[in-house]
């Protein structure tokens, strides 16, 4: 079976750390201040290696205080809600953290019974699903699931019980206005000469290659191999445009937005939004090609050791104000639609974080393609690494 590749891989070996979470009062909210202890992450030749990072395992066996183990993304969850979860169950949680998608799905795969709550995107679940990686949750221990929107709840039955929306985004271009006065509303705005060396595309395969695609005018999953080849062609010509030559890391392309040394780059919308709080000159645009539309999703790997404690977090999850804390850190829109009379204003309001619906039900969802197409996306993108 042709391995789908999700890795988020950038074009040169990585180093990545595991952190030590600190709380920090800002203005805006509490965050996540991250102090490395150790660890790193390679890639393989084809850029399809699943990356993994260690850090000391929290085990059940022995403790007196029952432990959760999670694996998230960086910079993902309030630092503050999992304290109170803590603290309400009489429980440790224990977090690593990711920026590539293939680090989880590796670890998961390779280490079963590590970790009792991973957070994929819903572009993972399908390979999840098919390598038997994830365990059904019994709905009634989750009564908070009768809280989620209609149209993220038919989620859980497409996915048959293995996942648990929390929230959704798009991909688009964030840009910053004090440098670009060219009226941007297309992926063609990375081909524009004049901003070589200050752009960048988020070091997924999948979103790399969507711009390619949507940008020639194909579906975001192709279905003929000829279009990987086209796509190719012309990405092969952006990549001497892009900062380093390189695709990075999306907490990477939100700090050198933040110091203005990318001016434009693709870009999650949450992340943005964040961005164009701190610096109005930051904007956030959906291209009018189009782009993917994805949900966050919380799922309980096969051999997790503390199943039910893994329910009882995510039936907290989705409490009305828990979820509305969650947006309110996070910046992505909660799937819960109990939880929107306790979002900040401000946020529920804010264009970038509840995109319309008229402009989302023209985006499309990541979907696992034909074996044939597969292959030659995997071969596309290793080539594109390579060059």
């Amino acid at each position: 079976m042709e391995i789908p590749a999700f890795s988020r891989s950038a074009c040169r070996i990585k180093i990545k750390t595991i952190f030590t979470l600190i709380i920090v009062k800002t203005k805006r909210v509490a965050y996540a201040l991250f102090i490395v202890v150790l660890g790193c992450i390679a890639q393989n030749l084809l850029g399809l290696e699943q990356k993994a990072f260690s850090s000391g395992k929290s085990k059940n066996t022995g403790d007196s205080v029952p432990t959760l183990n999670v694996y998230t993304w960086v910079d993902y969850l309030d630092p503050e809600i999992v304290s109170d979860f803590e603290n309400e169950f009489h429980v440790k949680v224990h977090a690593d953290f990711y920026d590539i998608e293939d680090a989880m799905y590796s670890l998961v795969q390779s280490e079963p019974g590590r970790y009792d709550l991973v957070f994929p995107s819903e572009g993972t679940m399908d390979a999840m699903i098919q390598s038997k990686l994830l365990l059904k949750f019994d709905g009634p221990d989750i009564p908070n699931l009768r809280n989620l929107n209609a149209r993220f709840r038919t989620i859980i039955n497409k996915w048959k019980k293995y996942c648990v929306p929390i929230d959704w985004g798009v991909t688009g271009i964030a840009y910053n206005a004090k440098y670009v006065k060219d009226t941007v509303d297309s992926w063609s705005i990375f081909w524009d000469v004049k901003y070589k060396g200050h752009t960048a595309l988020v070091n997924d395969p999948y979103e790399v290659m969507s711009v390619g695609l949507k940008l020639l005018g194909y579906q975001l999953n192709p279905q003929n191999p000829n279009e990987l080849d086209a796509t190719l062609k012309i990405l092969k010509e952006l990549k001497p445009l892009l900062y380093d030559e390189c695709f990075i890391a999306y907490d990477e392309i939100r700090e050198k937005l933040r110091n203005e040394t990318l001016w434009i780059a693709q870009c999650y919308n949450g992340d943005a939004a964040i961005l164009n709080d701190e610096d109005n000159n930051i904007k956030f645009v959906v291209p009018k090609e189009g782009t993917s539309f994805w949900v966050d999703v919380v799922a309980i790997p096969v051999g997790a050791r503390s199943k039910q404690l893994a329910e009882n977090f995510i039936n907290f999850m989705l409490r009305p104000e828990i979820s509305a804390r969650q947006t309110n850190y996070s910046y992505y829109a909660s799937c819960n639609k109990k939880a929107w009379r306790f979002v900040k204003k401000d946020i529920l309001k804010n264009p970038y974080i509840f995109i319309d619906k008229r402009t989302t039900n023209k985006l499309e969802f990541y979907k696992i393609l034909p074996p044939d197409v597969q292959k030659k996306f995997n071969e596309c993108w290793a080539t594109l690494l390579s060059k």
